[in-house]
């Protein structure tokens, strides 16, 4: 296997399958704050959801951040960019209890460069028991 030989990420994690995620993102915002001299404290994680659920239609580890996947919203919908677009949350649809979201990049930026406008923060959990299994609210787009 190819990653086993380098000392670099996969190109994109599955947040479930980690023991600590939470620990994982915390370590991304500090490879990130430390790169462009700035304070952990004012840093936050951005997620931008990509038009596609399959892993080999990304090219590899990311310019900044990580790719993750394996998540899937829960009483809410999603619905897919158009081109380059990113997509948003939207309303359920009928018998779609899971959908399952699409492939995320999620980087850091300090929060006065973050666009909150339109975002929903959503919590992230690693099983669907909720509670103790939370890793971090996700900053995602809300229907336009």
């Amino acid at each position: 296997v190819e990653w086993t030989d380098k000392l670099t990420l996969l190109k994109s994690i599955w947040m479930s399958g980690l023991f600590n995620a939470m620990s994982f993102l915390t370590s991304n915002m500090q490879v990130a704050a430390r790169s462009n001299n700035l304070p952990l404290d004012f840093m936050t994680n951005r997620c931008r959801f990509y038009n596609t659920r399959d892993l080999n239609d990304i090219s590899g580890v990311p310019e900044k951040g990580v790719h993750v996947h394996g998540l899937f919203m829960e009483g809410a919908g999603w619905e897919d960019g158009k081109g380059d677009e990113e997509g948003y949350i939207t309303d359920s649809k009928m018998k779609d209890l899971h959908p399952i979201m699409p492939i995320c990049n999620i980087f850091s930026v300090h929060i006065d460069e973050m666009d909150w406008n339109c975002m929903y923060h959503c919590p992230v959990f690693s099983t669907s028991l909720r509670g103790a299994t939370y890793i971090f609210t996700a900053n995602t787009r809300m229907d336009p």
